[in-house]
């Protein structure tokens, strides 16, 4: 029987009812505006006390994953004397980027989290050398501590089946919506990664039927972690957590195939940072 965490990003504001359901937490909050270590290590007791196993997931901060001109919330990396803001970004391996990505890797051990997700943006192209820099990266100086392991998810002209290649042979993740193109095939691995952003975007929720055949997906993995980041990411995972129960999932999933309007907003949705525990000053000392 396979396992699945199922849970949404950022906490909401129901965090009872939250941790007495939701058995995942996205951390998003690390791409924009990552909190100081002692919040951190407050989510993760947190987490720890929850009615059920918590798998956690850190987003790494854009001023890794991302050129300085591509970040638009948050805040980008105040420099020291002496570097380079074209040093940033890009998995280049530059010491303002190791520096960066030590930070990163600082955060998600104190939020306890067993995952770092890494997002790139449109910019962060199918090129040679973009493809060089995210491989030597992953497999020569992420430097994951035991049990972590690597999430990615690019945006923009990555065909599928290519980036499934590249996280493969570098031991990552590939993070995908598998109900926005059922045509496409599902990543490989026993291990998966689904990001639910709502079926016609942000402001669209779920049918039963939609739940459904997302637990045919999850079905096909020993592990799959589904995070949901629509309005109704709460409402959206308990559902799906209900449903697991007692759905018996099509063995066929993959076979067929219907046609549907697969109309798909990635924008990112609005993003609160006014939690008073944010520092934005709270930078490299």
């Amino acid at each position: 029987m396979n396992t699945i965490y199922c849970g949404c990003s950022d906490l909401p504001r129901e965090k009872r009812v939250f941790y007495q359901t939701a058995t995942a937490i996205e951390y998003r909050v690390g791409l924009f505006t990552p909190p100081k270590a002692r919040v951190l290590k407050a989510w993760a007791q947190d987490a720890q006390a929850a009615s059920h196993p918590m798998r956690s997931i850190w987003v790494a901060w854009q001023a890794f994953t991302h050129r300085p001109g591509d970040i638009k919330k948050g805040f980008g990396l105040k420099l020291q004397p002496g570097e380079s803001a074209a040093n940033l970004g890009h998995f280049q391996k530059t010491p303002e980027n190791i520096r960066v990505w030590q930070r990163i890797r600082e955060q998600a051990v104190n939020v306890g989290a067993s995952r770092i997700l890494l997002e790139t943006s449109a910019n962060f192209t199918p090129s040679d050398a973009n493809k060089r820099a995210l491989a030597e990266f992953a497999s020569n100086w992420a430097d994951l501590p035991d049990g972590m392991k690597l999430i990615w998810h690019p945006a923009g002209f990555w065909e599928r089946e290519e980036a499934q290649s590249i996280a493969m042979a570098h031991d990552m993740i590939l993070a995908i919506d598998p109900l926005v193109d059922e045509r496409e095939d599902l990543p490989e691995g026993s291990e998966a990664y689904f990001q639910m952003l709502g079926r016609h975007g942000l402001l669209d929720s779920y049918s039963d039927d939609d739940l459904e055949t997302l637990l045919d997906a999850a079905a096909q993995y020993d592990d799959c972690t589904i995070i949901f980041r629509t309005t109704q990411s709460l409402n959206d995972a308990k559902r799906t957590i209900q449903l697991a129960k007692t759905y018996v999932p099509n063995d066929d999933f993959g076979d067929d195939f219907d046609d549907f309007d697969d109309d798909f907003d990635e924008s990112d949705d609005d993003f609160d940072e006014s939690d008073d525990d944010f520092d934005e000053d709270d930078d490299f000392e």
